[in-house]
């Protein structure tokens, strides 16, 4: 894994990384199928988001690529 990737992401760059796509926290939650109230527990450090989600936020956000592999099982 990218070694840039946050393993345990602070509550600016949960914050940050909503703002960058001009999410709401609602839109942000539906995003990792989470609810409001949870979204709004990882900004306000209430609470620590798992780091999978994080990433898959990012990804399917498209602020963080895809690592792809080139497959040599042939």
């Amino acid at each position: 894994m990218n070694d840039t990737k946050p393993h345990n992401p602070k509550p600016d760059a949960i914050r940050n990384a909503r703002l960058a796509v001009g999410l709401t926290q609602t839109e942000a939650a539906n995003v990792v199928r989470s609810s409001l109230r949870g979204w709004q527990q990882w900004e306000a450090s209430d609470r620590a988001m798992p780091p999978g989600l994080f990433e898959l936020f990012m990804l399917k956000t498209n602020q963080w690529p895809l690592d792809h592999k080139a497959d040599d099982s042939t």
